[in-house]
């Protein structure tokens, strides 16, 4: 039920010559969806068109606009019925300050100026200027706004209606994609929060009145430069003010990159059409598995949706040849386990050798399929090509980056520019890999320096290459576990310790442990359920996060690892002194330290089981252990880390079996962080800083 009578407008912003073309095509494209399903009898609905510069001097914009106004004035598409009247406006910006680039402010210090400048013009053609009082709430509509649903008008016209009662001076639609999910809980407050500027602006509203005076006040100020106009509002409204609502006329997804058979649950995306891709024919891919050893949960992840119906893993250890059928949501996956003839490093060669389908992906044991996933192709014969920029901070924080491009330039005598990762492509020397002549075997931009070798080849015929860092684009995989150091002696250490840590502390409990599993991660406090095409993801609860506090000058290298333990009886080893010196024993034998430089405390956790009605104990079991310096303790804290379950259950059990225990004792799971080393003083009065590792063990 609608609450009253309103004024209201959708307000249209063009600028570019691409967005004069967008805006010429959406004239006659919106009989399609069309915006109502009748003209309103309870609203007033304008359309307005603002121009970002001045339509007097672009003689291309204005007789555009001239020629829409007279296609309204005649109802030349049906479409045009659902508004009252059409008018337009200049925003009158100089091409200094009509600039947008979403690669932010550290790229280009106007990076917003253009969207804020035109923001502004509006609010002040609205509550001051040629708008003035007429008009209650307006809807910004960019050009990237696109409707797909028909009656997007009618539920504009609904949910403004519903503001003035909500008390609602904004409403529109936070982030919908997902390339935030993995460090969301990392970023700053106003971004995560904030309501992308595409949205409905209560005019009536005391604080939308205050935002703009705020915003207006800042004229030429750096504010205006740094930070977007959508974003501005959260940061003056972290005192909890109920300002904003999300809304279901509008989704949005920025840059995500999308497959077009995804059902959008809005009446309007907000995303460019460019961004919309087909998804590869399910008998066209083969994904190409690199068994390097026995660990791994990929197969676990094979019955999700994804397009890889045929999935080739080679194995470097022995193991029977096999085929498997595994039953999928969208039909039979075939999964060929085959001994590998060539060295790992290889894997690359021998897959396209071995596999009979048009496009093959790679991936290893150390990954899981990320369901839901698709592979991209902008027609059947050019899939998504992801890369990072060569200057890029992402390259420039990880040596082997640089190395695989410095790899591929001397291999094939060309110049690369972008960075292309071997597990995010679809493909197919006397130097050699194993005296590091070679950093890598085969790799990506390897592929891509091959191909671009020939003068007459031009990847774009092949590809569609994409920017990761401007894009949301959701990879096939995701590591569950970081692969083992590289065990060669190289001059430069491309993937070690250092490495191998940073890899770990990138990897999200929640989207590994609950793939497509929504009752699993629901049942866990620290994940949240996100739906999300043909399924959902599990991503981790930002609540869930506690931050810790460094101290200048500590030295961070002592590692708390926690596993989780189960036993019947408890107090016969926290209250016993021979089983815990015992558990100190196997502990250090399996972790490979010495006795003495461990130590050890307990909690506990009681709870009942539900199917025995017996008391079930976690035990968490925190060894301390006294490393001589930062980088031992970085070695040791990757060698606690690959150390298994199984093992370490063996070596705990077995050493306080030996002192008469006769429980059951298991550890089911282990986590490891670095935190400050204490300061210890001896007696001489000479102090001394030593490395400690805690270990729990839960």
């Amino acid at each position: 039920m609608r609450a009253g009578a309103s004024n209201l407008a959708v307000v249209r912003v063009f600028s570019t010559e691409e967005e004069l073309q967008l805006l010429s095509g959406s004239f006659p494209a919106w009989d399609a969806t069309m915006p109502c399903a009748s003209k309103s009898n309870t609203s007033t609905i304008d359309f307005i068109l603002v121009y970002s510069k001045d339509l007097e001097t672009d003689p291309m914009a204005k007789g555009l606009v001239s020629s829409l106004t007279s296609d309204f004035d005649q109802k030349q598409f049906a479409w045009m019925t659902c508004f009252s009247t059409m008018k337009n406006m200049s925003a009158m910006l100089n091409p200094e300050h009509d600039v947008y680039d979403n690669r932010g402010y550290t790229t280009n210090k106007h990076w917003v100026s253009g969207p804020n400048a035109v923001f502004s013009k509006i609010m002040t053609a609205m509550l001051e200027g040629e708008f003035m009082d007429m008009y209650d709430t307006f809807f910004l509509m960019e050009m990237d706004a696109v409707p797909i649903k028909s009656g997007w008008l009618d539920q504009f016209e609904t949910e403004a209606l519903e503001m003035p009662g909500g008390n609602m001076a904004v409403r529109g639609s936070q982030y919908l994609g997902d390339k935030w999910d993995l460090f969301k809980w990392m970023m700053p407050t106003y971004l995560v929060d904030h309501i992308n500027g595409k949205a409905m602006y209560n005019l009536k509203h005391p604080w939308t009145k205050a935002v703009y005076d705020a915003f207006h006040s800042m004229g030429g100020g750096s504010m205006m430069e740094e930070m977007a106009f959508d974003q501005q509002p959260v940061c003056g409204c972290l005192d909890g003010r109920k300002w904003q609502q999300p809304d279901l006329q509008l989704g949005f997804y920025a840059n995500t990159l999308l497959n077009t058979s995804f059902e959008f649950p809005t009446y309007i995306r907000h995303g460019s059409s460019k961004n919309l891709f087909d998804t590869v024919m399910d008998d066209e891919v083969t994904l190409g598995v690199a068994m390097f050893d026995t660990q791994g949960h990929l197969k676990e992840t094979v019955p999700t949706h994804h397009p890889f119906k045929k999935i080739l893993a080679l194995t470097y250890y022995p193991q029977p040849d096999m085929t498997e059928t595994i039953e999928g949501p969208n039909g039979n996956v075939t999964m060929t386990t085959a001994t590998a003839t060539r060295d790992a490093y290889f894997h690359l060669c021998e897959t396209a050798s071995l596999v009979n389908t048009k496009w093959f992906a790679l991936t290893d044991n150390y990954h899981i399929i990320k369901a839901p996933v698709s592979v991209l192709m902008e027609t059947s014969d050019k899939p998504v090509l992801p890369y990072v920029l060569r200057n890029s901070k992402y390259c420039g924080e990880r040596p082997n980056c640089e190395a695989s491009m410095e790899q591929a330039e001397t291999l094939f005598s060309i110049t690369l520019n972008y960075h292309h990762d071997k597990y995010e492509e679809t493909a197919t020397s006397s130097q050699s890999w194993s005296d590091c002549s070679l950093a890598f075997g085969p790799t990506g931009d390897d592929y891509i320096a091959w191909k671009i070798s020939d003068p007459d080849y031009n990847i774009t015929n092949e590809f569609t290459p994409k920017d990761k860092t401007r894009y949301g684009w959701r990879a096939w995989t995701s590591l569950w576990n970081p692969a083992p150091v590289d065990s060669r002696d190289c001059s430069t250490t491309l993937y070690g310790p250092k490495e191998y840590l940073e890899t770990l502390g990138n990897i999200s409990k929640c989207a590994v442990s609950y793939v497509e599993n929504e009752a699993g991660c629901a049942g866990d406090t620290s994940c949240q359920w996100k739906p999300m095409f043909e399924s959902g993801v599990c991503v981790q609860d930002p609540r869930s996060v506690t931050t810790s506090t460094t101290v200048a000058g500590s030295v961070y290298s002592s590692i708390e690892v926690s596993m989780e333990m189960t036993v019947e009886d408890p107090t016969t080893i926290t209250e016993n002194a021979t089983m815990t010196n015992a558990m100190i024993a196997g502990f250090a034998e399996v972790m490979e330290v010495d006795e003495e430089d461990v130590t050890l405390e307990f909690q506990t956790d009681r709870r009942l089981s539900s199917h025995a009605r017996k008391l079930q104990v976690t035990l968490t079991a925190i060894f301390t252990v006294t490393m001589p310096s930062l980088e031992a303790a970085i070695e040791k804290q990757v060698a606690i880390e690959t150390v298994s379950l199984a093992k370490t259950t063996e070596a705990i059990s077995t050493a306080v079996a030996n002192t008469g225990f006769t429980g059951a004792v298991e550890v089911t799971g282990k986590s490891t962080v670095r935190v400050a080393a204490p300061t210890t003083t001896t007696t001489t009065t000479t102090t001394t800083t030593t490395t400690t590792c805690y270990v729990l063990l839960a």
